[in-house]
Parts: C-alpha cells; structure tokens; sequence
C-alpha cells in the first residue's frame, strides 16, 4: 500500500508559497527603489519613471511622467535621441537633444479629434522648415569661404579660425603672425554667457575658443581689419568657424 504523508506536503507547499511571496515583495521593492533613485531633471516630466538608468539618472529606454509624458530614449535623466512627447492630447515624433526638440520630427496637434501635422526639423526646440537649420550668419557674403560645422554630441564651445595667404611681422621680434587676427567676439543678449578660454597663431592661421554658457546665442565679431560678421547659434554643440581670406 501507498503511504502518502500529507503533513510532509503541506509544508513543502507553504514553504513553496512563502518563497513565492517573498520573491515577489522583493522584486516589487527592488524596482520602487529603482524607480524612486532614477531620476529625470526635466520638471514637467518629473512624477513616475520606469526604464533604464545610470547613476541615479534616466539613461537608456525609459518612460516619465509629470504635467506631461515622455517614452522614448534618455540620457542623463533628459530625453535624448528619438521619442514621443505628449504634451496633453497634442505630442510630437522625433528627436530631440538634452530635453529639447533637434531633428526630424512631427508635431501632431489634435483638435476635435482631428489630427493636424507638422512635418519638417526643429533645432533649439522651434521649427526651422523642411531643411535642417542649425545656424545663420551673414558671413559667408563678407569673406572668400566660410565653413561652420557643429559636433554631433551637445557642447559648449566655439572655435574660430581666421586664414590668410599672407603674414605680417608687428611683433617686433621677426616672428611670423597672421596679418587679420580675431579683435572682438559679443554676445548680443549679455557678454557674460561667452568666455575665452585659449588662442593660438602661426603665420597664416589664427584660433579662439570660447565656453559658451546658453544656447540658441546671436553673436557679433570683429576682425582687425575691421570687418565684422553676425552669427546665431542655434543647438547646444561643439562649434567650428572657419574664415578664410585670400589677401
């Protein structure tokens, strides 16, 4: 005959049962630590996150919610690269760049459940038409060649290069300078938001680079030869530009 010891059973299930529990508790409390330490420096999206995360920021695939809602990619705890942003019933399909609209993108605007579209490149979170537009200046109509180029990644640097065909020898010790140098860079709004940080020279070349602290910025230069130029920037990068002139 077969003895089946039902007391042995039964205790092997609630141990089963309890493990179970404790497994679950667990996991829950695991992932509202993850969710309460995972943060997003966004204040309309700051309420309830789940995704990914990276030292204590939203950093990867994720989703927030706040006054409004985001789903899509984000780095250090701002949306980064594509996503949705649902700004009530309205929300836009695209890019963007430490939290803002850059790139190709749709804004979708639905009105009596009618849906109103769009299409076309923001950069510095408004809308630049069907062309992607990062930039304007006046430059290139005042020198030979001119060539602006931001940095893919999100910066806070400008650079400028200024070459010439010819040189001087103003510094009285025989050694080779630029003969049109950099006298003047402003910033249109406030001169405190740009910085110099290092210059060099060699005989045909002269380079800045200055820290920028707020983008988009509308500046003025100044050369030594007292031509001028205007340029606005309009995404956070690492900037470059190049004027050459044939002399």
């Amino acid at each position: 005959m077969l003895h089946i010891n039902t007391k042995k059973i039964m205790k092997q299930h609630i141990k089963s049962y309890f493990f179970s529990i404790t497994l679950v508790l667990g996991f829950s409390s695991y992932a509202q630590d993850s969710v309460s330490v995972c943060k997003v420096v966004m204040e309309s999206l700051n309420g309830r996150y789940a995704g990914e995360c990276k030292k204590g920021l939203a950093h990867g695939k994720g989703e927030a919610k706040g006054l409004y809602r985001y789903v899509g990619n984000f780095k250090n705890g701002l949306p980064n690269g594509k996503g949705i942003f649902y700004y009530g019933d309205d929300f836009f399909d695209g890019n963007f760049q430490d939290g803002i609209r850059e790139g190709k993108g749709e804004m979708h605007f639905i009105k009596n459940g009618a849906d109103s579209v769009v299409k076309g490149y923001w950069s510095a979170d408004e809308y630049r038409g069907k062309v992607y537009k990062t930039y304007q200046t006046d430059a290139t109509s005042k020198f030979d060649r001119v060539e602006i180029s931001p940095s893919s990644e999100s910066g806070n640097r400008l650079t400028i290069e200024i070459s010439t065909t010819s040189n001087d020898f103003s510094d009285g010790l025989g050694s080779p300078r630029p003969s049109i140098s950099l006298a003047e860079l402003m910033s249109v709004k406030l001169n405190s938001l740009i910085k110099q940080v290092s210059y060099t020279e060699s005989a045909i070349k002269y380079t800045c680079t200055f820290e920028i602290t707020e983008f988009p910025i509308t500046l003025r230069g100044v050369l030594s030869n007292g031509r001028d130029f205007n340029l606005e920037l309009y995404k956070s990068a690492n900037w470059t530009l190049r004027i050459f002139i044939n002399k």
